[in-house]
């Protein structure tokens, strides 16, 4: 009974230690990534102020209320001069004269002023915004798949050195057992001293080139936890990259890149551009309404405040402006070849790359056909040599490098494995596959 008390704060303890070293899938590594990353957070709020831009150039169209207040001083006032007006058989009316307006003005105003035809200029400054917005929302996910291939870059980095570790380690247990061997023969006189020496020197070998994995491996772990804010370690184990065909990698990137998107979006854009220009050569209508209170009001004899309304049309019309929109029209379309230009270029690189990256996934997945069936010859050969170094038939030497020649096709293998997945991150970057694809 007293055992089972003893072992159950141990046990207790054990189980709240596995809960808190759970691990997470990479997608939630990636995902918390983007969520803490800088750059990332700017594109977002370039997102948002892309959408607060629409939302004024929709506003834009609609009617705006203004109020106004103006004293204004004059130091002399209109007077109007009567003349004597002489009526026959009635008499003679004097004349006289009457002082209109005052020295000291005030008029209050509340007018309200509508957009009534615009030649659809701001119609399509509406529509520019739009696509703006949506060339913002574009630059958002290129950012995040920029940032998604630093994160699995550094992942499938870090799995390699941790694999090359490993077998460095692995190696060298192999040597320190071979070495003990040794050891009891050299002290038996079976043995001379340079076979010692030379397995050794291999063991020190081993373990210098395990001190320099040591330290990349700790300098990729601190490159991923500043990517994603995880360690390695809490990541789950097994992630692949998806595979792709040439051809689904093309009909991805000429369907979802995001840089194609925005490039399609600029000539978009230009295209809105070239409406409102040709917009400006139309009559611009607008329609006032005006609420005032002054004094004097409409009645400048009266000298006392009054209320009154007015409104109306007004009709702007471009008459003559030295052919500058038609120069306006010209400089759109040379930036449209500009963009049309940059778009084929675009094409072209990332096809080449992908040419390029298919070729190289091709031979490694070739190549590992190969290692796999280097490493079995390596291993039986090491067998035999191991066999014939302890009938004294070879020198150790021999074996020794025949036994570092296997651990370097085993750790080759792995080498492969990952610049297969790291291939297919790159090609998933350079189509434009966001995280929620891969």
């Amino acid at each position: 009974m007293r055992r089972t008390l003893f072992l159950l704060p141990l046990l207790i303890g054990s189980l709240l230690s596995s809960q808190t070293h759970e691990k997470i899938p990479l997608e939630k590594a990636i995902a918390d990534g983007l969520r803490a990353n800088h750059e990332y957070q700017i594109s977002l709020l370039d997102l948002e102020s892309a959408e607060t831009e629409r939302q004024i150039a929709a506003k834009n169209r609609l009617f705006n209320i203004d109020f106004g207040a103006i004293y204004r001083y004059q130091s002399e006032t209109m007077a109007v001069e009567i003349s004597p007006t002489q009526i026959p058989g009635i008499g003679t009316f004097p004349g006289r004269s009457i002082e209109a307006g005052l020295h000291h003005n005030f008029d209050l105003k509340l007018g309200l002023v509508q957009p009534l035809f615009t030649g659809g200029r701001l119609a399509n400054a509406v529509k520019m915004e739009e696509v703006r917005r949506a060339v913002e929302s574009n630059m958002r996910i290129l950012k995040s798949i920029e940032i998604t291939g630093r994160i699995k870059a550094s992942y499938f980095q870090h799995l390699f050195l941790v694999r090359q570790k490993q077998s460095l380690m692995a190696t060298k247990n192999t040597l320190e057992l071979h070495r003990r061997r040794l050891e009891n023969l050299l002290e038996e006189g079976l043995l001379r001293k340079t076979d010692l020496l030379e397995t050794l020197s291999k063991t020190q070998e081993v373990e210098l080139a395990a001190r320099d994995v040591v330290q990349a491996l700790e300098s990729e772990k601190i490159q991923f936890q500043d990517l994603c804010g995880y360690l390695p370690e809490e990541i789950e184990s097994g992630y692949k990259e998806r595979a792709l065909s040439r051809d689904e990698a093309v009909i991805h990137f000429q369907e979802h890149h995001p840089v194609l998107k925005t490039l399609n979006k600029k000539l978009d854009i230009l295209d809105i551009q070239k409406k409102i220009v040709t917009g400006k050569r139309l009559p611009q209508v607008t329609g006032f309404a005006e609420i005032h209170y002054g004094k004097p009001g409409i009645d400048f004899f009266a000298k006392a405040w009054s209320l009154y309304f007015q409104g109306g049309i007004s009709v702007n019309f471009n008459v003559f402006d030295w052919n500058k929109l038609g120069a306006e029209k010209e400089l759109i379309e040379i930036e449209k070849e500009k963009v049309s230009n940059e778009k084929n270029q675009f094409i072209r690189e990332v096809t080449k790359s992908l040419d390029q990256l298919f070729t190289a996934l091709e031979s490694l997945t070739n190549k590992l056909g190969d290692v796999d069936r280097l490493i079995a010859y390596s291993k039986e050969d090491t067998e035999l040599k191991a066999a014939l170094y302890a009938e004294g038939q070879i020198p150790n030497i021999d074996y020794l490098t025949s036994l570092l020649s296997q651990e370097k096709n085993v750790l080759l293998r792995e080498e492969i494995l990952i610049q297969i997945e790291q291939a297919k991150v790159r090609i998933h970057s350079l189509i434009g596959m966001g995280k929620e694809e891969g």
